[in-house]
């Protein structure tokens, strides 16, 4: 899990949240096969198994229920965390609500906070993570929390 403030990154990682390749229930995708081949050179038959080929290798990357589920739980524990201890909204970005992440993928999320200068919210961000790394009793077992100073760049246009 990667949380970005501006000029900072904090990393840890959360398990039970990985393993999602266990359950893999394949489900469809709302492909839908066109019968007009795009090239007359190319039989319809041919396009008609590259799809089936295709749509068996989506099946198997594709975000499952149980991976859904997984990342919001994860996305859920770290925004209460965050909001509970330093008053700050969490958001996810990236491959998780694009649900274009593949089974074993991070999630990224970035943290909002009035005013908490960028430094000290990821300092502050860390030092939250590395404190539930002692708590026995968390709902997700937190491990490795570590300050990466880094610019993240921000795009406007």
């Amino acid at each position: 899990m990667v949380i970005s403030s501006g000029c900072a990154l904090c990393v840890c990682k959360l398990y039970s949240l990985m393993g999602d390749r266990r359950h893999w229930s394949p489900e469809p995708n709302g492909a839908v096969l066109d019968e007009r081949s795009p090239s007359s050179t190319i039989a319809s038959e041919y396009w008609q198994r590259a799809e089936e080929a295709t749509q068996g290798i989506i099946s198997q990357v594709q975000p499952t229920i149980v991976s859904e589920e997984r990342r919001k739980a994860v996305i859920d524990y770290v925004q209460r965390l965050i909001r509970n201890y330093l008053g700050c909204e969490v958001f996810p970005f990236g491959s998780v609500p694009l649900k274009t992440y593949l089974p074993d993928g991070d999630i990224d999320l970035t943290a909002f906070g009035g005013l908490n200068v960028e430094e000290a919210l990821a300092n502050d961000v860390c030092s939250v993570l590395e404190r539930e790394d002692q708590n026995r009793a968390a709902e997700f077992v937190v491990k490795d929390a570590q300050l990466i100073r880094a610019e993240v760049l921000n795009l406007t246009i």
